[in-house]
């Protein structure tokens, strides 16, 4: 079936917007990722400084080198955990790279958008700058970020805890005030502002708002103008 003018240009404005269309899918900072990285999938956060990725079908726990987050339970480390979670969302690609050490070494990780996430910690004061001897390729940046984010005084720097991640003391249930009885003055918190409100005074053994007030000087008489 010949191919009119109409389905013609339809086709010519796909061709022209399809350098655009891989352009938006290619993450914007992926230059930032260097070379020798490698990609894995982001399947678990443990803390703040440490995740599980799978490559291929082999899990593996990454601690993030040159970084240390607050331990489980200590000030700020809820946070520190949701910022890595939100730098490195489960199922998205992290590119690894690795310590040059034997066993199983520390990886500096940058995440699909190409944010260096040991850095980012570093830098609003998530985590302090760890050296690490046997891989120092980012140390003398990692120091720099530290004292930006000292000087900000921010989070594990701010002096204060994260006072977020602690379960707040329920405020007490307050104890009503019974209704003055039928008849009686309207009662009020103290006797300045019975006075104030023109009511007062009250004598014992014959005002009953008498004993809604404290006798200080134990003379029987309350709210005396």
């Amino acid at each position: 079936m010949p191919t009119n003018a109409s389905t013609a240009r339809i086709v010519t404005a796909t061709a022209a917007l399809l350098p655009l269309t891989l352009a938006l899918s290619t993450p914007a900072d992926a230059a930032a990722v260097p070379k020798g990285t490698v990609a894995a999938r982001v399947v678990k956060i443990v803390d703040g400084d440490t995740i599980d990725v799978v490559r291929g079908t082999t899990k593996i726990r990454v601690q993030l080198l040159g970084v240390d987050t607050p331990e489980r339970g200590r000030c700020w480390s809820r946070a520190a955990t949701a910022r890595t979670a939100a730098l490195l969302p489960p199922g998205t690609t992290a590119h690894l790279l690795t310590a040059r050490t034997p066993g199983r070494p520390p990886s500096h990780v940058w995440n699909a958008k190409g944010v260096h996430v040991n850095r980012n910690l570093i830098r609003y004061g998530y985590g302090k700058a760890v050296p690490f001897k046997a891989d120092d390729r980012f140390t003398s940046l990692f120091r720099t970020e530290q004292s930006k984010a000292k000087a900000e005084k921010l989070r594990i720097w701010s002096g204060r805890c994260d006072t977020s991640t602690s379960t707040p003391t329920p405020s007490p249930t307050p104890t009503p005030t019974p209704p003055p009885p039928a008849g009686t003055d309207p009662r009020f918190r103290t006797c300045a502002e019975a006075n104030a409100a023109g009511y007062g005074p009250y004598r014992r053994g014959i005002d009953p708002e008498y004993a809604w007030y404290q006798d200080r000087d134990g003379d029987g008489v309350v709210c005396e103008r």
